[in-house]
């Protein structure tokens, strides 16, 4: 099933018309192709005559619904299997998740179980998954498993993409399933040991999604190797939680429809490249890039911040190209694609208001939420408690002030505001976050950043009410 890589680019140019959202506007995309792409402003048509206007640029990919058949997955569960292990029912749910993930898979996957505690092993080596779940060869060795020992979460994680790397080349796509509940204490252990990992496995097309279970492991590692890898990071704060997160990740896996996905804007003369909003990016001159990396069943976006010169009434800018680069998922076709976007400009307020995308303001304020909490952590760390609780009580009167004209998702806006009110009170009496706190923060971030599906999370295991 070897893949031979191609390039296809397309190019397309916007049409501009009376409509003012029409000039700013293009959707990009061909019939025999998966991945559709969308390039908008907040505001597209902008005031005249002011020096200085900013405007967020969104990057927008989806799939395109067209039914192809998916290209075959090679899963890792690396499991920890350590002492900490035994306590709260973890064990037994870490093994449910397990079967739950093998739900997902189905003749066309491999899979392989790897587990560690002060040492890494196969439980079941590579090979095609058969039944699912029911298969004995997974459900038997899964259904052994004892808690016991240190946690080699490194080793664990090298001998699950050793398990992976024979079937690379043979056009399955690779992921790796770790779950720790503990520190890493064998082995390399540091968070730049594991995200330097990270961007390695990433170099081998292996992506790796991170499960951190209750309060004792180290989220800095855990976030970082999922990361460095473009893969999603979950904080599970009891076991229960774990067959719906399994689950919700093998869902991504089976529905990936674009890989290695990446987003560069280049502003002409005139206009100045400010930052990338949420995701971590990077500046070169006149351009900003982004990588989107994995694109699953739902739509992904990347958003950046222009600033425009002044402009005349009635006139139209072209105020950035964009390109996106992905490897097609089932092909593994390389495919780029172009757009032009353009700003209009208007001495009319009324025009300005009437043409605002509320939701591309929304997605910039929760990007904009994920750096705040970020933030916060790091001014925490750092034992600055009471500047943390004043930057999260400044984001909350700018999230109250933003709900109005956020259309749809006002109630998200106010929500998020109610919630970073009651965080910088709890920060200001104990000084400092609580595990919890910190956990839960770090991951909000990340899966805003990414727009990661969510997990409820809300309802305990039946076992464990």
């Amino acid at each position: 099933m070897f893949r031979k890589t191609m390039v296809l680019t397309l190019a397309a140019s916007v049409l501009f018309s009376s409509l003012p959202r029409a000039a700013v506007s293009a959707e990009l995309y061909a019939e025999e192709e998966a991945v559709l792409f969308e390039a908008g402003a907040d505001y597209p048509v902008a005031p005249a005559g002011k020096r200085g206007q900013r405007v967020v640029v969104r990057a927008l990919v989806r799939p395109s619904g067209k039914v192809r058949e998916r290209a075959p997955l090679a899963v890792a569960l690396v499991l920890d299997k350590s002492g900490s292990m035994a306590s709260d029912g973890k064990m037994e749910n870490a093994k449910k998740g397990a079967l739950e993930a093998l739900k997902m898979l189905d003749s066309r996957d491999v899979a392989a179980v790897v587990v560690y505690d002060d040492r890494a092993s196969v439980l079941v080596r590579a090979r095609t998954v058969g039944r699912g779940e029911d298969d004995p060869a997974f459900y038997r060795a899964i259904q052994r498993l004892r808690p016991g020992g240190s946690t080699a979460l490194y080793h664990g994680t090298v001998t699950g993409a050793a398990e992976l790397q024979p079937f690379i080349d043979e056009g399955y796509i690779p992921r790796i399933v770790l779950l720790s509940d503990g520190i890493a204490n064998v082995g390399p252990s540091s968070t730049e040991d594991l995200a330097a990992l990270g961007r390695n496995l990433s170099r081998q097309d292996i992506t790796i999604t991170t499960i951190g279970l209750g309060l004792d492991y180290n989220e800095d590692l855990m976030t970082a190797l999922a990361a460095e890898s473009g893969g999603n990071a979950y904080f599970a704060r009891h076991g229960g939680m774990l067959p719906e997160i399994f689950a919700r990740d093998l869902e991504d896996a089976v529905t990936v429809t674009a890989r290695k996905v990446r987003v560069t804007l280049r502003c002409p003369e005139g206009v100045r490249p400010v930052r990338v909003i949420g995701r971590q990016g990077k500046v070169e001159g006149s351009s900003l890039e982004v990588a989107i990396d994995n694109l699953y069943g739902g739509e992904k976006y990347a958003l950046f911040e222009v600033e425009l010169p002044e402009g005349q009434d009635g006139t139209v800018l072209k105020a950035a190209e964009l390109e996106v680069e992905y490897a097609d998922a089932a092909s593994g076709t390389v495919v780029r694609k172009n757009a032009e976007l353009a700003v209009s400009f208007s001495g009319d307020a009324g025009a300005v208001e009437k043409n605002r995308r509320s939701d591309i303001l929304s997605q910039a304020e929760l990007a904009r939420n994920a750096e705040i909490r970020e933030a916060a952590v790091r001014l925490a760390d750092e034992g600055k408690a009471r500047v943390a609780a004043q930057l999260l009580d400044e984001r909350t009167k700018q999230l109250q002030a933003a709900a109005p004209a956020a259309g749809s998702a006002a109630p998200k806006l106010e929500q998020e505001a109610g919630y970073f009110e009651e965080l910088a009170e709890s920060l200001l009496e104990a000084g400092v976050f609580s595990s919890s706190q910190r956990k839960a923060v770090l991951n909000d971030a990340y899966t805003q950043k990414n727009q990661q599906a969510p997990v409820s999370g809300d309802v305990e295991d039946e076992e464990e009410k």
